[in-house]
């Protein structure tokens, strides 16, 4: 009886072991801006030498790199490989190349394990995302909000567990005359010490979180597949569908239809501009923070709560999404966070109001989430995969220009034009949204 209730609720269980999948793996790319200044401190701790903020927001730009361009392997390993296995492994060997990380204090060496930790993160992501397709068929979108709510919490867990691990006794970072000039960085020695145990403790938490996608993530059968779709025909609980239905067919391209389109190209733009501020608000909160707020615990608490919000965010523009649809959602979303991302300089010198200013920008990011819908809406749902991977793509663009104009607030300009860099796209994304997508 117990089996067979067990079996008869198999997506659920499918839902939820997705869920803690894409918790775990995207611990270390929404914790890394936290974690960073930890590390800068660290290197010149154990080199004697500076690493600039330019070049330690590289590893996280790797990792989304990664992420976003090497998902597909997985869907063609798929084809040679048990899933089960494939999902052993994978899951085993991310959470290897973590704790090996804890060996490291080179940040060259640091910076090629975030290649490999970005790669298997973008192969777990699209195993989950084929996972959540085949077992809830009619209620994707819902559980891809589900989904994309537990990647945002990822940075709230990691942050924490930064916060409790290298710092629990909240020591202030401190300026330090360096040969590269005056720098803000944590001297403390434990703190100092105790950087590299957060790998381990990062590698033990995904392990936990991954272990039940080991034993029960497969896809379905045929006979399951026929069998779900009856159960969500019915008068259940099961069949209230979370977000409306689906609109009345609308356009269907194919793949050389796409790239025929022009508004294939705005959103790819439009994406891209998402990028940097995605980048800006997770990666660089507490760089920009660590000026005027000489609280460590409290920034923690920044990027904790920047988490939450952007949890909340992927599942709010989602529903907003179905609801309004693309063109008025993504209008203002960007409209939000384009000038709210350009006064983070500003508002960071009064806590509370940097917090608020990190808190709105991370939750219209979460529009993220909003990027297969999207897809589907403008351009159709036939080959939606490979349509969701060609527009994802735009990230790994954006992530290279972050980088150069990351380069540029080093030896060009200050924080205040880079942020604008950063926010002004956003107001011009808004604009095509609202003109082009009709």
């Amino acid at each position: 009886m117990a089996r067979s209730c067990f079996y008869r609720n198999y997506n659920w269980w499918v839902l939820i072991c997705v869920c803690l999948g894409s918790m775990a793996f995207s611990v270390p790319f929404f914790s890394y801006g936290a974690l960073l200044p930890y590390l800068s401190s660290m290197f010149y701790h154990t080199s004697g030498k500076v690493t600039s903020q330019a070049a330690m927001a590289l590893q996280p730009v790797i990792l989304l790199i990664g992420i976003t361009l090497t998902g597909s392997l997985s869907g063609i390993l798929e084809y040679y490989m048990n899933v089960r296995l494939l999902n052993f492994l994978l899951s085993a060997s991310f959470v290897l190349v973590v704790g090996f990380s804890y060996f490291i204090d080179s940040y060259v060496v640091l910076t090629i394990v975030a290649v490999l930790i970005g790669t298997l993160a973008g192969q777990i992501n699209v195993c989950n995302v084929a996972r959540l397709s085949e077992w809830n068929p009619r209620k994707s979108g819902a559980a891809n909000g589900i989904m994309g709510f537990f990647m945002g919490m990822s940075g709230l867990v990691g942050s924490v567990m930064c916060s409790a691990v290298i710092n629990p006794f909240n020591k202030e970072p401190e300026v330090v005359n360096t040969t590269s000039g005056e720098e803000v960085m944590f001297v403390d020695e434990y703190v100092n010490n105790h950087t590299r145990d957060i790998w381990v403790a990062w590698a033990a938490t995904v392990a936990v979180m991954f272990l039940p996608g080991v034993f029960i993530l497969r896809p379905p059968t045929p006979e399951e597949v026929c069998t779900q779709d009856d159960i969500l025909s019915g008068d259940s609980f099961e069949s209230v569908e979370l977000l409306p239905r689906a609109k009345p067919a609308g356009p269907d391209y194919g793949v050389k239809d796409l790239f025929r389109s022009p508004k294939f190209y705005i959103l790819y733009l439009i994406i891209l501009i998402l990028s940097l501020t995605l980048l800006t608000s997770t990666e660089l909160y507490k760089f920009i923070g660590i000026e005027a707020i000489n609280d460590d615990k409290f920034l923690n608490l920044v990027g904790a709560l920047g988490a939450v919000a952007n949890a909340f965010g992927r599942v709010t523009w989602g529903l907003i999404l179905d609801r309004f649809g693309t063109r008025a959602t993504y209008t203002v979303a960007f409209f939000i966070q384009g000038p709210l991302t350009m006064t983070l300089h500003y508002s960071k010198w009064n806590k509370w109001g940097y917090l608020a200013n990190l808190c709105i920008v991370s939750f219209c990011t979460g529009i993220f989430t909003c990027i297969a819908p999207a897809c589907q809406e403008l351009f159709g749902s036939r080959d939606i995969s490979l349509k969701y991977a060609l527009t994802l793509s735009a990230e790994s663009i954006g992530c290279v220009l972050f980088f150069i104009l990351q380069l540029g607030q080093q030896y060009l300009y200050g924080e205040s034009v880079f942020l604008a860099l950063m926010g002004a796209p956003s107001i011009l994304a808004a604009i095509l949204a609202f003109f082009c997508f009709r």
